[in-house]
């Protein structure tokens, strides 16, 4: 359970023992989600010579997981503002555990992809969830705190999952899967004593997509969507193609690479732990505005620095700025929609998040076919700089503050 402690130095003061414990079961899941990506990259060339594929194959294993995000995330956000959020947490755990751990058995690479395939069914049904739950059980500077602290946990989720995939993939290629059964009891505690946080109200599906469609336009949230665009548009173009920079400019290693990320992940910890404390009285969308310039003066120096350790604290910075950016841009999406519709809303925003992961590597990749990497660094720092200015535009000039609750027009 999130011990009082924790939560006070979150911002999040003294919270009742029946949220504390709802909020142990969201990071809990929130965690068990980190273990669909990280934590199985290191494993995958461990499964090139069981299944007798190459290294261009190995890459659906992710491919078939995420995929099924873009078209089904915005569905079940639908699907817990107008049904309820317990239920879908619950099966989407037990799904996702179930599917996981069967892939240990897998008797083909197809199964594998198929199984995989129906562990991204139950990771589409738990993502929104885990950041609208927060926006349910929390209100004002404690839900921007518990935004935080679901990022702080997830960058640990980073520093050790992957090492520990790698670990286990190392005794035997299934040994990573058999794991995710570990996630099941997680899934049958949520179904026994998670609370449901649905607002009560009218569940008529046209009325409510008719309401989803106009609050979208709301300045705040537009801003929110932008931010999460441009973040996830950074992060997937620069952090992927960092490592091929260290090696080729600095001529490190690839170890080396790796710890350097360690910069970025401490960086992200250090702000997030504090976001509720940076937002008390502050304007959250002017706080992201701040960040995405720290971010884009970032990626101009990480070319210009002299020396590697230098390149770990432009990519400190980075994170310090990722810190500020992520929770703000939740609080923003979770407490400018009112609980019927938050589910919609915040499965929307990770609609567009998929296609800023994708947009990113692929235009990446297209660029470095005209220029040098170095260049890339430079346009995305750009990129962020002037991404501010507009992102500014969408609010209203005399708009200082900002509403807890945007109701819909």
């Amino acid at each position: 359970m999130v011990s009082q402690s924790v939560a006070t130095l979150f911002g999040l003061g003294e919270l009742a023992r029946e949220k504390r414990r709802a909020l142990t079961l969201v990071y809990g899941s929130s965690l068990a989600l980190m273990m669909g990506v990280n934590y199985l990259q290191p494993a995958l060339p461990a499964m090139m010579a069981p299944f007798g594929i190459a290294e261009s194959a190995v890459g659906l294993v992710m491919t078939v997981y995420t995929a099924p995000a873009i078209i089904l995330a915005p569905l079940f956000g639908i699907v817990a503002d107008l049904y309820g959020r317990r239920l879908l947490l619950a099966w989407g755990l037990l799904l996702f555990s179930v599917s996981g751990a069967a892939v240990a058995l897998a008797p083909s690479f197809t199964w594998v992809l198929i199984l995989r395939g129906i562990q991204g069914i139950g990771f589409s049904a738990v993502i929104p969830l885990t950041i609208v739950l927060i926006g349910d059980l929390l209100e004002d500077e404690k839900e921007v705190g518990g935004q935080g602290l679901k990022v702080f946990l997830d960058r640990i989720g980073y520093l050790v999952f992957p090492p520990l995939g790698g670990v286990l993939a190392a005794i035997a290629w299934f040994w990573p899967f058999i794991f995710y059964i570990l996630v099941a009891p997680l899934g049958l505690i949520v179904l026994w004593s998670m609370p449901e946080t649905k607002a009560k109200g009218q569940t008529e599906t046209l009325v409510y997509l008719g309401d989803i469609l106009r609050l979208t336009r709301h300045p705040r949230l537009m801003v929110a969507f932008s931010a999460g665009f441009l973040r996830f548009f950074l992060d997937y173009g620069f952090l992927t193609y960092f490592p091929l920079f260290l090696v080729g400019t600095h001529g490190i290693s690839t170890a080396t690479t790796g710890f350097l990320y360690a910069f970025f992940s401490a960086g992200a910890m250090l702000t997030s732990s504090q976001a509720g404390r940076l937002a008390a009285g502050r304007d959250k969308a002017r706080l992201i505005f701040v960040a995405f310039v720290v971010s884009g003066i970032a990626l101009v120096a990480v070319p210009l620095t002299p020396g590697v350790w230098f390149v770990g604290i432009a990519l400190f910075f980075y994170g310090l700025a990722n810190g500020v950016i992520s929770p703000m841009q939740k609080s923003l999406l979770t407490q400018n929609a009112p609980t019927e519709l938050r589910g919609g809303i915040v499965s929307f925003d990770r609609l567009i998040q998929q296609v800023s992961k994708t947009l990113a590597t692929s235009v990446v990749g297209l660029l470095l076919v005209t220029v040098e990497l170095t260049t890339i660094f430079w346009i995305l720092g750009l990129l962020s700089l002037i991404s501010v200015a507009l992102m500014a535009a969408l609010l209203p000039g005399a708009a200082t503050t900002e509403p807890s609750v945007a109701r819909v027009p």
